[in-house]
């Protein structure tokens, strides 16, 4: 079947109209089985989701699978190596670089012709490197993408049987599309090779060169007999080390290449520096045809040593030294943790008092060999303010360091537990917390009737006994209050009791009465049920690592309500609970009396 008889068939759907698309990608998908695969121009209309990444006119397979490369096919992964192929071959002039070094010898031939002959054949040699052309690039396509075989089946067409037809496209194409990784692979290989002589080949460099060679010539001259002594050679090595480039306008002069190499860091003798300018000048001629690209890295710039002090270019001419023998030499390495210096400040920084995890600490040690060279002018004889006292320190066993922390945790542990209102119903407004003349937290609510939290500012540790105290300083008949822990991480957009680690308490004639279920609700000691005068002390104890959270009355301990059993694992999976206190009423005043680390509870 001809191009033309198949553009003749008509869609199924929409018999007046000639097919001109055909679906080659996502033919895989289940949904595309139900639909058509070949559209006619209604069809591309009436189709809301119609992807034209999806679809291939008909046309363009059947007039140009021969002699070009086809969009959007194969089906690949990245359809811009299918584009990039095609601007690569519509680059044809470019591609032809037999012709362009046939012309270029050409043109040099009168000059240099005996030299001419053997370079010419080398050069046209190393292009049979890379046979890549047009023809070769599409005929590897052409086998990479089966797309004449799509061709032929495109017009195999008999009968104007039109579902067996696309029976046999949908099978095609699903096997083509099925092989996208493959296809992408070899197509990426495909254009790589394209891309490598393209890349290599530089008309420019022997370009220079030729004018290197005519400018020589003009130099030549009985009154210098330096500079008429340069020959060719000479100039070709020279030249081999610099890639050519009209694309940037840095030009290589003498006084650009005196000025890298003069850097200080070079530590080149004045004698050598002069005795190299003299000879550069008479090359500066032939410097200033040379441009090259990029003399200097993205962002980088030569580092102005001229500006310091010949002390401190000293200082790390021996950091260089000292950082590249620590590579290779372990004995040397060793010998510099031994130093002096670095025993001292090593001692320093392993000090109990630093709490540095072992990592950190065995990080700066690393970064104290590597920096000794500077470390060593600083002088350490009299670092320690104290050395008695550091040394006191140093020498505490590791239980009785830890008792020191606890005992400074007891005893300071009142005194910074600041409580404050959460951000969850405006409570940073509403609680006001003052101190009464002993010291004891007073905390009240100011004009409102929602329930709102007040947080006090320390995480409790696992391994800790900690007792709260609290006392009611104002409460009418029925109001309610909540005590207990909090995660901090909910304070702004929860109420402390979503966690049920609380218990709710409610005046009921003069007694505090449980009135709700959050947490603590567990009668371990006491008749009946919980209840404690109003203008009793509560005591609220915590020990995360056992499990613990208990409310009792103090001083008497006649009551006791422990946590549910199903609550418990959150003491130990919550990493950042706090001790809070939550009311309704403005009628409420509670005094937080006293909080400490304990040793033990008392019963």
């Amino acid at each position: 079947m001809d191009k033309t008889s198949f553009q003749a068939l008509n869609c199924r759907k929409h018999q007046k109209k000639h097919l001109q698309f055909i679906q080659v990608n996502d033919v895989l998908n289940q949904q595309s089985q139900s639909k058509e695969l070949f559209y006619c121009s209604s069809c591309f209309n009436h189709d809301l989701e119609f992807k034209s990444i999806n679809f291939l006119m008909i046309d363009q397979i059947l007039q140009e699978a021969e002699t070009n490369i086809i969009p959007k096919w194969p089906p690949v992964n990245n359809y811009q190596l299918i584009q990039d192929l095609i601007d690569f071959t519509s680059k044809e002039s470019e591609l032809n670089y037999e012709k362009q070094i046939i012309d270029f010898f050409n043109e040099l031939k009168e000059q240099l012709l005996a030299k001419i002959d053997i370079i010419q054949k080398k050069m046209i040699n190393e292009t049979h490197k890379y046979p890549i052309d047009n023809n070769q690039i599409i005929k590897k396509y052409q086998e990479i993408s089966n797309i004449l075989q799509f061709k032929q089946l495109l017009m195999n067409e008999q009968g104007n049987n039109l579902q067996e037809h696309s029976t046999l496209c949908r099978q095609f194409i699903q096997k083509i599309e099925s092989q996208k990784d493959k296809n992408t692979e070899l197509l990426q290989s495909l254009l790589t090779q394209s891309n490598q002589l393209q890349k290599s080949f530089d008309l420019e460099y022997p370009i220079a060169i030729k004018q290197q060679l005519f400018t020589l010539v003009d130099s030549i001259s009985f009154f210098n007999q330096d500079f008429s002594q340069v020959n060719l050679n000479q100039s070709n090595q020279g030249s081999q080390q610099s890639r050519i480039s009209t694309q940037n306008s840095n030009k290589i002069t003498a006084d650009l290449i005196m000025k890298l190499i003069s850097n200080k860091s070079n530590f080149c003798s004045d004698q050598f520096i002069n005795e190299l300018n003299l000879s550069l000048q008479k090359l500066n001629p032939l410097l200033q045809y040379l441009k090259l690209n990029n003399i200097f890295k993205e962002n980088k710039e030569p580092i102005e040593f001229s500006k310091i002090s010949e002390e401190k270019l000293n200082l790390v001419g021996e950091y260089v030294k000292h950082s590249i023998q620590l590579t290779s030499d372990q004995q040397y390495e060793n010998s510099i943790k031994n130093k002096m210096e670095l025993k001292q400040i090593n001692e320093i920084m392993n000090s109990k008092m630093n709490f540095l995890n072992q990592e950190s600490i065995q990080k700066f040690e690393k970064w104290t060999v590597e920096m000794y060279p500077f470390l060593k002018q600083m002088n350490f004889q009299n670092f320690i303010k104290d050395k008695n006292k550091f040394d006191l320190f140093k020498n505490l066993g590791d239980n009785n360091f830890n008792e020191l922390i606890i005992a400074a945790q007891k005893g300071f542990f009142y005194l910074n537990l600041n409580l404050v209102g959460t951000e969850y119903s405006d409570g940073q407004r509403i609680f006001a917390v003052s101190k009464n003349k002993n010291s004891e937290y007073i905390i009240t609510k100011i004009n409102s009737e929602n329930w709102t939290c007040c947080i006090s500012s320390l995480d409790l540790q696992k391994d800790l006994k900690y007792v709260f105290r609290i006392q009611l300083e104002k409460i009418n008949e029925g109001n309610e209050f909540v005590v207990g822990l909090m995660r901090n991480s909910i304070s702004q957009n929860k109420g402390g009791w979503d966690d049920y680690l609380s218990c709710q308490l409610k005046n009921q004639s003069e007694y505090l009465k449980i009135s709700d279920n959050y947490g603590i609700i567990n009668l371990l000691k006491g008749v009946n049920e919980f209840q404690v005068k109003k203008d009793c002390v509560i005591e609220i104890r915590v020990c995360l690592k056992d499990k613990l959270l208990e409310m009792t009355d103090y001083p008497n301990y006649q009551y006791k309500l422990g946590l549910e059993d199903k609550h418990k694992p959150k003491l130990e999976q919550y990493k950042d609970l706090r001790f809070y206190l939550s009311f309704l009423s403005s009628d409420i005043q509670i005094s937080l009396k006293d909080a400490e680390i304990v040793n033990k509870f008392k019963d």
